[in-house]
C-alpha cells in the first residue's frame, strides 16, 4: 500500500518537471505566467481543481508543487478569475518525498532583521522560540495542577489531563491572525486566534486544574505536553504568525494542504 502511493506521488510529480525545468532556468525573482502559458510548458491540460480552487496552488502538501517547490519557487499569488499565478523565487527547497523544509528555507529580512517563511503564499513572521520555565539547573520545571482544583462532582480526568505540565509565556501584542509551531523546520502545529498573546500566555501556558478534568480544555493541555516533551527531548520549538482578519479561513486553507503532526485531535 504505501509503495503504491510513493510511486503514485512520483508518477504526479514527473509530469510537472517542465514547469519546475522552466522556473530554474529563469534569472528574474519573480513571474507571472497565465494558466494557458503553463499548459503550454508542460504540455497538457491543467486540471479543472486548478482552474476552481486556489488549494490547488497551495506551497506544499500536493505532489505538483514540487516541480516549482524544487526549483526554488513558490506560489506568491493566484487570481482564478484572470487564470494567472505568480511564482517567486526564494531559494528554498523541499525533499518531495515528506514535504519537509530543508534547514536553509527560512527567508530572512535583513532590513528588518525578522526572520520569515512564506507557507501556501502567506509571509509568517518569527515571534520568538516557545521556551518552558527551567529550574537553576536547567530542568524544566514541571507540575501537577490537578491537585489545585476541588472536584466536588468527581469529574474524572480526561486523556491529556494526566501527569504533569510545564508553564510558558510569550512577549506579544494581542494580535489576530494564524500562527505555526515549527520544529526541525516542519511545522508540527497550526492554529488560529483573536488574541495572541492570551492564547498563549493564559491558554496553552498555564494549565489550571479544572481544564485537565472532563469538560476542561483539552488542546491547551495537550499542547502543553508537546512543549514539555519536545523541551525534555532538547527540541526547539518556533513560534511563528500571519496577521489576518481572516485568521478561521487561512487556517482552513493551511490545514487542508499540510498534514501536521499535533492537529490530529487523537494524537500526542
Amino acid at each position: 500500500m504505501n509503495t503504491k502511493s510513493t510511486n503514485k506521488k512520483r508518477i504526479a510529480s514527473s509530469i510537472y518537471d517542465p514547469l519546475g525545468e522552466y522556473l530554474k532556468n529563469l534569472e528574474q525573482s519573480s513571474v507571472t505566467l497565465t494558466f494557458e502559458q503553463i499548459e503550454k510548458i508542460i504540455g497538457f491540460t491543467l486540471p479543472a481543481s486548478s482552474y476552481t480552487y486556489r488549494a490547488w496552488w497551495s506551497n506544499g502538501g500536493h505532489s505538483h508543487s514540487y516541480a516549482w517547490l524544487n526549483s526554488g519557487y513558490e506560489v506568491d499569488t493566484v487570481m482564478l478569475n484572470k487564470k494567472i499565478v505568480k511564482f517567486r523565487r526564494t531559494g528554498k527547497e523541499v525533499y518531495a518525498e515528506t514535504g519537509k523544509y530543508k534547514k536553509n528555507n527560512l527567508t530572512v529580512s535583513h532590513d528588518h532583521h525578522e526572520e520569515t517563511i512564506t507557507v501556501c503564499g502567506y509571509e509568517f513572521t518569527y515571534i520568538q522560540d516557545i521556551v518552558p520555565e527551567k529550574s537553576s539547573d536547567g530542568r524544566v520545571v514541571e507540575y501537577a495542577p490537578q491537585s489545585s482544583y476541588a472536584n466536588h462532582l468527581n469529574k474524572h480526568l480526561h486523556y491529556f489531563g494526566k501527569g504533569t505540565f510545564c508553564r510558558f509565556s510569550i512577549n506579544a501584542d494581542n494580535l489576530t491572525g494564524v500562527y505555526l509551531w515549527v520544529v526541525d523546520d516542519q511545522i508540527i502545529y497550526i492554529g488560529e486566534t483573536v488574541k495572541l498573546a492570551q492564547r498563549f500566555n493564559t491558554g496553552y501556558g498555564y494549565i489550571e486544574g479544572i481544564n485537565c478534568y472532563e469538560g476542561g480544555q483539552t488542546t491547551n493541555c495537550k499542547m502543553n505536553k508537546v512543549v514539555l516533551n519536545l523541551a525534555k527531548k532538547g527540541k526547539t520549538i518556533k513560534l511563528y504568525f500571519f496577521k489576518t482578519e481572516d485568521h478561521k479561513r487561512v487556517e482552513l486553507e493551511l490545514l487542508s494542504a499540510i498534514h501536521t503532526q499535533y492537529n490530529m485531535k487523537d494524537n500526542i
